[in-house]
């Protein structure tokens, strides 16, 4: 077993110990984490990806475990803490319902297009056994390569929410009519995807040996012990009127949160219509968001969630270079101020964003890493909090 925890101890007790003044509410500068040690292989260069990345354990756990010694040796200071992500892609809970999941190579799997045709179908859906259904089988395996071989904590794989299962299972279109259609059977799906979630994650929280309360790193950022054990992928709020989200979503993101004592939401773009919904979701002690460089947009959210005294974690992958130093002082200027404020930056080799776009660049990955470290301490000298 490698003992890789073993040799951070300090370094990792110091970022966990930041961490937790930011979910407190007592920080006098900004969380910082940069994640440059991405599970996925969305933004990496082909000649990084291993071909068997998504067949062999061995081969994701070296891929996970060499970013991670990197980073602790190029950038000592952040406040990104380790773990191992038994990853398959965006899928794996639709996949245990039956909608198969298409993996090219070297790219990350994804799911392909629902064959669900009739609102009657909800009624046969079969909860799939945790462990066994789709490709519940393959994270398992991987979970349990990751726990025998070293002894960093082990996450639940992606956790896509209710909402985004449940369109993979039924198919956007349909669902979206469904709602009009017939609520009751749209709130009978969303019933079922929602009790499989729990019962999925709570599986890989007692097989990785993690409390059921504890190790949530929502995409990369450790939620400090004491905040809640789970995390939810609600990309689709984003199209979601305040009044559908309301009715068909927070209730059973709500379930989720509550059966892992809370935890966080996270979320791509702009869901600025669901900053009420966002704020009073019973459970939610951060919202985790790619803003797409969007930072008026972020700058809403993060208001509305500071008043209500709960986290916002303003991230991005890592913008152009023509866009870098702008980006981050605008970011800052706009966050008022640091209080429950977390600042994450994704470090893709193969991508950069420039005003809401993804571009193709090929950088170093640890180049860009450190420029973003140094602009985001810009102005603050070497201070950090100890």
């Amino acid at each position: 077993m490698e003992r890789i925890q073993d040799k951070w101890l300090e370094r990792n007790a110091r970022a966990e110990a930041r961490l937790k003044r930011v979910f407190d509410f007592t920080n006098t500068e900004p969380g910082v984490v940069i994640v440059d040690c991405n599970y996925w292989t969305f933004g990496d260069l082909p000649e990084e990806i291993p071909d068997d990345h998504y067949t062999n354990p061995a081969s994701a756990f070296k891929y996970q475990t060499e970013k991670i010694e990197r980073h602790f040796h190029q950038l000592p200071d952040d406040d990104y803490i380790p773990f191992l992500h038994p990853w398959y892609g965006t899928g794996v809970l639709a996949s245990a319902f039956g909608v198969k999941l298409v993996c090219n190579p070297k790219a990350d799997p994804a799911v392909d297009l629902s064959t669900m045709t009739a609102l009657e179908e909800i009624d046969d859906l079969v909860l799939p056994v945790p462990g066994e259904a789709g490709a519940m089988k393959r994270v398992t395996d991987y979970l349990d390569y990751f726990k025998a071989h070293a002894d960093l904590p082990v996450g639940i794989t992606d956790c896509q929410g209710p909402l985004t299962t449940a369109f993979q299972i039924a198919g956007y279109d349909k669902f979206c009519f469904w709602m009009h259609d017939d609520p009751t059977r749209i709130h009978t799906l969303m019933e079922k995807v929602t009790e499989a979630l729990i019962q999925w994650v709570r599986f890989q929280k007692e097989r990785a040996g993690q409390p059921l309360q504890g190790c949530c790193y929502p995409l990369s950022i450790k939620v400090p012990d004491g905040y809640g054990g789970v995390w939810l992928s609600d990309d689709d709020s984003v199209i979601m009127s305040s009044e559908l989200y309301k009715e068909f979503v927070k209730p059973y993101n709500e379930c989720v949160l509550k059966a892992f004592g809370g935890g966080c939401i996270h979320y791509c773009g702009q869901s600025t219509q669901n900053i009420s919904n966002y704020v009073h979701t019973e459970g939610v002690r951060a919202i985790h968001n790619l803003n797409l460089d969007n930072i008026s947009v972020a700058a809403a959210m993060r208001n509305a969630l500071k008043d209500k005294g709960i986290v916002y974690m303003a991230c991005d992958f890592a913008p152009s270079e023509q866009r870098m130093e702008a980006y981050y002082r605008e970011l800052e200027r706009d966050m008022g101020g640091p209080e429950g404020l977390i600042i994450a930056s994704y470090i893709a080799p193969a991508i950069a964003l420039d005003k809401g776009r993804y571009e193709a660049v090929s950088r170093d990955r640890t180049d860009v890493a450190r420029r973003v470290f140094g602009l985001l301490k810009r102005g603050r000298g070497d201070r950090r909090e100890k």
